[in-house]
């Protein structure tokens, strides 16, 4: 769980180092992510940050949120690892996003153990994923848009720095390894990702 010095206040989500041009991008993925995979129906939202995400998506289904921090008002003050407050497969898909890597990396098993447990279907993820980033977006007429990308990772040691314990693409945390315990976790990883726009989170679509 994360402790008091890991929570940001609630004016720290609306500051421009926060709310830079990524994290916007961040927001659209999100937001398209979830409308393209589950139409309609009821999402547990883990992590409610500034709202902007909470906003946009209750405009359209029953949303229910939890964050640890009471000072962003969630409906249901709790840590992801730990969500016994919540009744088994009540939520029809769980959204989870930048959330994990502020809990030790041991905890990471049974973050997943808990949304499987409350959810019904679908399980929407971001973590950070470190790297040297090199891309090409191409926007064509009467063509869709085309991505060339690659990122060297591996690289560097992960050290705290007061809000992430551990980061994708670290020294000890690949992408592999990632997917390795997210199928050890029982959930069917049916789409994964990341996007030049916002180049520093790795998004997955888990299904039950």
């Amino acid at each position: 769980m994360n402790s008091d010095s890991n929570i940001l206040k609630p004016e720290e989500y609306l500051g421009e180092s926060y709310l830079n041009k990524e994290r916007w991008a961040s927001y659209s993925i999100q937001a398209d992510l979830v409308h393209n995979f589950f139409p309609l129906g009821e999402i547990l939202e883990i992590g409610i940050g500034n709202g902007i995400i909470t906003e946009i998506l209750r405009k359209k289904y029953n949303l229910t949120t939890v964050d640890i921090n009471p000072c962003l008002n969630p409906d249901v003050v709790s840590s992801v690892d730990d969500l016994s407050g919540l009744p088994e497969y009540k939520f029809d898909a769980s959204l989870c996003f930048e959330v994990l890597e502020h809990l030790s990396f041991k905890d990471f098993s049974k973050c997943l153990s808990e949304l499987h447990r409350v959810t019904r279907h679908y399980i929407f993820l971001s973590l950070p994923y470190w790297g040297y980033t090199f891309g090409l977006k191409l926007k064509l007429p009467f063509l869709s848009v085309k991505q060339l990308k690659f990122k060297i990772s591996g690289l560097k040691k992960h050290k705290f720095n007061g809000q992430h314990y551990w980061e994708i693409g670290k020294k000890g945390y690949s992408l592999k390894m990632i997917k390795k315990e997210i199928n050890n976790s029982s959930l069917k990883i049916i789409k994964s990702f990341w996007d030049i726009d916002d180049p520093y989170h790795y998004y997955f679509v888990l299904k039950k």
